[in-house]
């Protein structure tokens, strides 16, 4: 059997004490308006609501053009528990401000979920 690296216990301090935010996962759906355009909107993800999180400002995200330079992705979000159901069309919502999700990937040991986002203002 294959040992962790991380002890379930570690992760239970964790939640209480590191991630003490609270995530909404919402994926997105498409509609038409009145006249037949398409309308995108977003509802919770069946089982991804309330999910212990910590959010800290992006370490870069720089994005190039020939013109300038800006920063895309604003924030990273940690959620305490692997949600492979998450992808990147969708959005997270903490303490009622919402992010478009750039970028999500799993740790290695698949404990952890990794949110690269940016916000949606």
């Amino acid at each position: 059997m294959a040992s962790r690296l991380i002890h379930p216990r570690l992760m239970q301090t964790l939640e209480r004490d590191f991630f003490a935010q609270a995530c909404t996962i919402r994926q997105p759906f498409k509609s038409s308006n009145a006249i037949g355009g398409e309308v995108r909107s977003f509802s919770d993800l069946p089982g991804h609501n309330g999910l212990a999180c910590h959010v800290a400002p992006a370490q870069g995200g720089e994005r190039r053009t020939e013109q300038q330079v800006y920063l895309d992705a604003t924030h990273v979000i940690m959620l305490s528990a692997a949600y492979p159901k998450i992808t990147e069309e969708m959005q997270a919502v903490v303490d009622g401000v919402t992010y478009d999700i750039l970028l999500a990937t799993l740790d290695s040991q698949k404990v952890l979920t990794e949110l690269v986002v940016r916000l949606v203002r």
